[in-house]
């Protein structure tokens, strides 16, 4: 064999190699096929941990009345759409594989609704509190981001398998309460606030209850 005719038998090679990989791995997605069912509850978790960490930067700022960092803010705006548009696919993709029931897609199609309703109050404080007169951030107000954000971690952990119950949350509802009593109600701000803490309290209650019965659904299989 001519030293000339090297390259051209290496680059067959290579391409039957190539060729069969793709075959094989083709053939064990068949055998083994990786189906969306086993990924859309982390999906959902992702999506809550991307939306967990808009929410802290927000409320951070807001209770040291200090700016977000542009950079830091962007990415996490990004990261939540990012992680909201791969739930959407995942969603898709789950829809017309088979076995999937009706009542289930339901089910994540609420939780994705729910889910849209809390970030949605998070980008009108992330546009309002940039628009009203600066005010001293309410010690009320820490404590309602704080159960929020422990609201979420639960959520997130219930998705990927931790055992919880509707007593391990915090009363969202309640700690709302007394955010609304505290501070004067004309202020522009505290005003934007109660009533975009009051979204949040509303999704996430729905939220919790949506994602504990799925959780008991899976338990009961």
């Amino acid at each position: 064999v001519c030293s000339s005719d090297l390259p051209k038998d290496v680059i067959w090679a290579r391409g039957v190699n190539t060729a069969a990989g793709g075959a094989l791995a083709l053939v064990a997605y068949w055998v083994w096929p990786t189906w969306e069912r086993t990924r859309v509850s982390e999906r959902v978790a992702q999506m809550i941990d991307a939306y967990a960490r808009y929410f802290h930067l927000l409320a951070d700022a807001y209770l040291r009345q200090a700016t977000c960092a542009p950079r830091e803010l962007d990415a996490a705006r990004m990261a939540a759409r990012v992680a909201r548009s791969n739930l959407e696919g995942s969603l898709d993709r789950l829809a017309s594989e088979p076995g999937t029931s009706p009542k289930r897609m339901a089910r994540l199609r609420a939780m994705l609704a729910s889910s849209h309703r809390f970030v949605h109050a998070i980008m009108a404080l992330d546009a309002g509190w940039s628009l009203t007169p600066s005010v001293a951030a309410r010690p009320a107000f820490a404590v309602f981001a704080a159960e929020v954000e422990k609201t979420l971690s639960l959520l997130a952990a219930t998705l990927r398998g931790r055992r919880t119950a509707d007593k391990d949350f915090p009363d969202l509802r309640e700690i709302h309460n007394r955010l609304v009593e505290s501070g004067d109600p004309r202020m522009q701000r505290y005003a934007l606030t109660n009533v975009e803490a009051d979204r949040m309290t509303n999704s996430l209650n729905t939220l919790r209850e949506q994602i504990l019965e799925l959780q008991r659904s899976a338990i009961a299989k």
